[in-house]
């Protein structure tokens, strides 16, 4: 707990013994209005990734970022960064920080994993949802596979592919302990098919997804074992689908933003866009 809050807009704050790197603005003398915007961060990313679009946000809406246990800024951890243990610690930052509810999250990659557990462990504080092309969450080893089947892959190499993906060991990377670890999670939750994460509520709110459809994998580094390129069009169109009805369970709402010039970063491949949705989510949310 720190003795005494400064709201520069960055600073360090501890959690069980640990330096957590933070940014805020818009936050000192909050007393009513606009939610506050949570981001959280993609695989191994810092809270810099945002600096596309969390300026201009800052304008119009309090925002919050923060590295997770050995990411930018923040000390190491050498706990495993479960869904669980990730969002008690959010949590207890935004406690400790007097960063009262409600709250939009956004979560980027894994930080979608980490927004949909959040949003799932304390659905009363959240008023908004934003997935920025996350991890599918809503993907089964089942669809995985099912879109091999679709552009002719071998039932073989189907397997093959996937316990490269999902069984492999995988020894312990003490020096990129962070992204290894964050990897390890995700790992696991897709070999249960993130049932983890379907048995959490989902909070009764309007729900964006930002969606890259770019190809991007250079020539040199694609796969040699299919065609990569009609993998990643295939998948994409499959989780659109799903995230549709991800979309419809709340009777909120939403909205899918496909930008098909953009890659995996489309906050950072046109914040134009990205900002101009996120205002007209916060201003649906004075209705």
């Amino acid at each position: 707990m720190i003795a005494e809050i400064c709201f520069a807009q960055e600073q360090l704050v501890q959690v069980n013994g640990n330096n957590y790197h933070v940014f805020a603005k818009g936050i000192a003398n909050r007393k009513s209005g606009p939610p506050v915007m949570i981001f959280e961060n993609g695989m191994g990313v810092g809270l810099d990734n945002w600096d596309t679009v969390i300026g201009k946000l800052s304008e119009i809406a309090p925002v919050f970022a923060y590295d997770r246990a050995g990411i930018g800024k923040s000390d190491k951890g050498d706990e495993m960064p479960t869904v669980k243990r990730v969002a008690k610690t959010l949590k207890t930052l935004l406690i400790n920080l007097k960063i009262a509810p409600p709250y939009i999250l956004i979560g980027h990659s894994m930080g979608g994993v980490y927004t949909r557990g959040f949003a799932g462990l304390y659905p009363d504080d959240v008023v908004g949802l934003v997935f920025v092309d996350p991890a599918d969450f809503t993907e089964t080893k089942q669809d995985w596979n099912s879109i091999f089947r679709k552009i002719g892959v071998p039932e073989k190499k189907i397997n093959e592919i996937l316990y490269n993906r999902l069984y492999q060991p995988s020894q312990v990377d003490s020096l990129n302990f962070a992204p290894w670890s964050e990897g390890q999670v995700l790992g696991e939750l897709r070999r249960t098919d993130f049932t983890y994460l379907r048995n959490l509520p989902l909070p009764n709110v309007p729900v964006y997804f930002f969606i890259g459809g770019k190809f991007e994998v250079p020539i040199e580094r694609r796969s040699k074992d299919f065609d990569q390129e009609s993998f990643f069009l295939e998948r994409t169109n499959i989780s659109i689908e799903r995230w549709k009805k991800f979309i419809y369970s709340s009777s909120k709402g939403g909205t899918l933003i496909y930008l098909s010039n953009s890659g995996h970063f489309p906050h950072r491949d046109d914040p134009i866009s990205s900002i101009g949705n996120l205002k007209i989510l916060l201003e649906g949310l004075k209705k």
